[in-house]
């Protein structure tokens, strides 16, 4: 049985992720982080589990994981495949980690990103 706060704090996670909205603004930054902190690899640039690519006219970002693709489009809309919805609630809250990341790097740096 679960602990009075912990129902809650479930459901109110369910809440917060809805399956059908991203907010691409984040994912951006997210994005963003990958590509400034991230090594390079076959597949694109990986950091804290995530991989980016871009196509080459930059209008396409695609960012991923291995139960989740998120393609950026143009005009802030998106594609999400993924493996079921539970890997769409990780993969967000793997995003908000890359964010949160990506501020103690640059916080390390002197408010600058590495070159």
């Amino acid at each position: 049985m679960d602990e009075p706060g912990e129902a809650h704090a479930r459901i109110y996670l369910v809440k917060k992720v809805n399956d059908t909205k991203i907010d691409t603004h984040r994912a951006l930054l997210a994005a963003n982080a990958v590509m400034s902190y991230g090594t390079s690899t076959a597949l694109g640039m990986h950091w804290h589990g995530i991989t980016v690519l871009s196509d080459r006219d930059g209008y396409t970002v695609s960012l991923m994981d291995d139960n989740v693709e998120l393609r950026l489009l143009f005009h802030n809309k998106f594609e999400l495949k993924s493996r079921n919805r539970y890997s769409r609630i990780a993969f967000v809250e793997k995003l908000e980690h890359l964010i949160v990341a990506a501020g103690k790097q640059t916080s390390r740096h002197g408010g600058r990103e590495p070159q």
